[in-house]
């Protein structure tokens, strides 16, 4: 090499002599088997340095894939979660429905209700105070939320709306202190008040005649007496049916449907109060 590329050979008799020798080594390799088992242990030597300089682009690769697999899963995760929510918002009505059918069987071409707007909601923050039961949630004013609107999940009645901010409102919870709610025997239409005494208790119901028939496991339902909660939707099961000896008033407690311990996603109702307030 140091005598066919001297400083003293031109510049083009050494191109000449790189490309000769290219030309028949390519010769010999495609002609030639001993050629061709050089070939294969030289790449067989040098394939791992094939993987460590591709190493960085394909980690790249495989994260930026991983990003974006994340975030399709976490979109279609919400959409799903939000479809799911109006479903069993459907369903919960369904019983109610049915026995409204048959107190209305004779009321032909009468409409039973009316569908309500809904909206899915996501709780951002739950109160610590021990003695206030409420949640914050990501949707206010600017989404036509207003005091007083009903909130639902998947298994019946959560509370209402209590204050609105531009983007967010907080909801207080049927087991509040301060909230009460017009229900009624699923089985009989008698109707009554639940009043919330606590999450960490039952509801209590009042405004009970003295001989209410009211039993274990009954299912209370929003009885819609009040214009705010729209009629037919759980709010309670029958706990507990006792009598005040002192002056046989019965004491009878319920236990919320909704789990308002694990409250995540949730739904707003528009019934015609909330239409009202959308047109004004």
């Amino acid at each position: 090499m140091k005598l066919l590329f001297s400083k003293r050979s031109p510049l083009s008799v050494q191109l000449f002599i790189a490309l000769t020798l290219a030309l028949v080594l390519i010769v010999l390799d495609i002609n030639y088997r001993p050629f061709k088992e050089v070939r294969y242990y030289l790449d067989t030597i040098i394939s791992p340095l094939y993987n460590v300089s591709n190493a960085p682009k394909s980690s790249f690769d495989s994260l930026y894939e991983m990003s974006k697999t994340q975030e399709a899963l976490i979109n279609e995760n919400t959409k799903l979660q939000e479809t799911l929510m109006q479903q069993k918002s459907d369903l919960l009505l369904l019983e109610h429905l049915k026995h409204e059918n048959d107190r209305l069987r004779g009321l032909l071409g009468s409409p039973l209700r009316h569908d309500e707007h809904k909206m899915a909601a996501q709780v951002l923050l739950a109160d610590t105070d021990p003695y206030v039961y409420q949640v914050v949630i990501n949707k206010g004013k600017n989404n036509g939320v207003y005091v007083g609107q009903p909130v639902v999940d998947e298994k019946g009645i959560v509370g209402q709306i209590y204050q609105t901010a531009q983007s967010t409102s907080r909801a207080i919870l049927v087991c509040d202190y301060q909230h009460a709610i017009p229900v009624q025997v699923l089985r009989n239409d008698i109707s009554m008040v639940a009043v919330g005494n606590g999450c960490s208790n039952d509801l209590t119901l009042d405004f009970l005649p003295n001989n209410v028939d009211i039993k274990v496991g009954d299912v209370l339902v929003t009885s819609g007496l009040d214009g705010r909660f729209p009629e037919g939707y759980p709010v309670a099961v029958v706990s507990s049916v006792k009598l005040d000896i002192s002056d046989s008033t019965p004491i009878i407690s319920a236990t919320p449907t909704a789990d308002l311990k694990r409250l995540r996603y949730l739904l707003l109702l528009w019934g015609e109060q909330g239409v009202k307030h959308e047109g004004e």
